[in-house]
């Protein structure tokens, strides 16, 4: 026992020392990453702000319009909730990228985790077009007869209450999440900043000063959200993907679907960090904070996202291919080659073939225009994707043909529903809501974690290895 509390000791000054030879350069990161928080991006950002505020303002009417022309027609549902599936994606999965690099004790997330993360405050726009789709879903009972789900002898009603339950519950825990990551910036927001957002801060911030106990109790509660979140996130990719989608289709059996919906949801969420990192780096001038490690690292998860996508499609496709009964050529007809083959020869092409054979090269992934590049195609694709699957679904359904063994290939419909005026505005100005949510959170939040970032100075070390300079990683525990 005394052996151990002496080599603690030798730690705790050990650390002292590092953290006292560093101070100018801790100082140094703290004024700069505080500063992004008044930065105004040469004065273009209020104009951008606005921008977005407007579009989101835009949105908001169209769904007010949408909701007064009712819930009748089903098919006009289709596009709507498409777009509610990609916000799950491109806003809810984006906090993965700082959650998943925590989990295996990664250091290179270290300066774009807090943009993962603010992503949460974007959710806002999931949670306010949800709620219109929850009054378009059917009830469990339909014509008087309980038509095929996963709620067996449930309320007619419970799909729709826990599904809403589940979404605001992501929301809130991702909003905690946020808050909690950021207690020590808020700190130093406090203590480096004047006026209203210095008060802000000061209540935000709780007091932290840097205790011993205070790091503790900061590092448990920032697992629990971040378990809690990686929890919710599977869960409402679950309930959304098989209530809103594959039971609304007479026959459509495949339990490997909702794992497919949540992994194609991550690796639009990764996409949509790599846009985001791309454009703070380069108009918040943080090159030597958000280095080319950042960008590697963001490449390798793109790739990874990229191959999942064919496994997850290739293992679902297999039995429906080799099964050869009706319902599996009907659910073939229905997801790829019916009426929506061009848009999932579409999705296939921009959600794996370019992006996988662009990424595989070496000089790419070290390269923020092309990982950029690959990141808006890879949008595309998802966008693609989530309109072969939720449009054609909403558009089968009926009262008539939801209690059916299955759909019959005459009964397919042969026609693709266009998205009309209303279905753009809806998804340009709950895009841009999201976005507007980030921009206000990066008023008062650093876009890149300070105390991380002391962090990182602290446990990495430029050493010589060989003939080539490497970083050397100490692991705090």
């Amino acid at each position: 026992m005394a052996m151990n509390i002496m080599e603690k000791e030798v730690i705790r000054r050990i650390l002292i020392s590092e953290v006292l030879k560093n101070q100018d350069e801790y100082n140094a990161a703290t004024q700069n990453l505080v500063s992004t928080t008044k930065e105004d991006m040469g004065g273009k950002f209020k104009l951008v702000f606005g921008v977005f505020g407007a579009l989101a303002l835009l949105g908001l009417v169209s769904l007010i319009i949408k909701i007064a022309q009712g819930f009748d027609d089903k098919s006009s549902w289709g596009y709507y909730s498409a777009i509610v599936s990609l916000l799950f994606g491109v806003f809810g999965t984006a906090p993965m990228v700082a959650i998943a690099p925590m989990i295996a004790k990664a250091d290179w997330h270290r300066p774009i985790s807090r943009i993962a993360n603010m992503f949460t405050a974007a959710g806002l726009s999931s949670v306010i077009m949800v709620f219109p789709l929850i009054f378009a879903l059917p009830p469990l009972v339909v014509g008087g007869y309980r038509r095929r789900s996963i709620w067996f002898d449930a309320n007619i009603y419970t799909p729709h209450v826990f599904f809403g339950l589940a979404v605001v519950g992501l929301f809130l825990i991702g909003l905690g999440m946020l808050w909690v990551t950021s207690i020590p910036d808020l700190a130093s927001v406090r203590d480096h900043s004047t006026g209203r957002r210095q008060r802000i801060a000061k209540v935000l911030s709780r007091g932290f000063i840097g205790t011993e106990r205070q790091w503790i109790s900061l590092r448990a509660r920032i697992g629990m959200m971040s378990t809690f979140y990686f929890m919710f996130l599977i869960f409402v990719h679950i309930l959304y993907s098989i209530n809103f989608n594959l039971e609304l289709v007479a026959g459509w059996k495949d339990a490997i679907y909702p794992m497919y919906h949540a992994m194609t949801g991550i690796q639009s969420g990764i996409a949509t960090i790599m846009i985001a990192v791309y454009l703070i780096r380069k108009y918040y001038k943080l090159e030597d904070v958000i280095k080319i490690d950042q960008i590697w690292g963001l490449a390798k998860l793109m790739f990874a996202a990229t191959i999942f996508w064919f496994y997850f499609f290739i293992c679902a496709f297999m039995i429906f291919w080799y099964g050869k009964s009706a319902i599996n050529e009907m659910t073939i007809k229905i997801l790829v080659n019916g009426p929506y083959m061009w848009v999932f020869i579409g999705a296939f092409l921009l959600s794996f073939i370019v992006p996988w054979w662009i990424i595989i090269w070496n000089p790419v992934r070290t390269n923020p225009p092309m990982l950029v590049l690959v990141a808006v195609i890879t949008l595309i694709g998802c966008v693609l994707d989530r309109i072969r699957l939720f449009v054609i679904s909403w558009q089968v359904y009926g009262d008539d043909t939801i209690h059916l063994r299955y759909i019959p290939a005459e009964d397919i419909p042969d026609n693709m529903i266009m998205p009309t005026i209303l279905d753009g505005t809806l998804f340009v100005g709950f895009i841009s809501l999201g976005i507007f949510m980030f921009l206000l959170m990066s008023r008062l939040i650093p876009v890149v974690s300070i105390w991380e970032k002391h962090q990182s100075i602290l446990l990495t070390k430029h050493i010589k290895f060989y003939r080539t300079e490497v970083y050397a990683v100490g692991k705090p525990d």
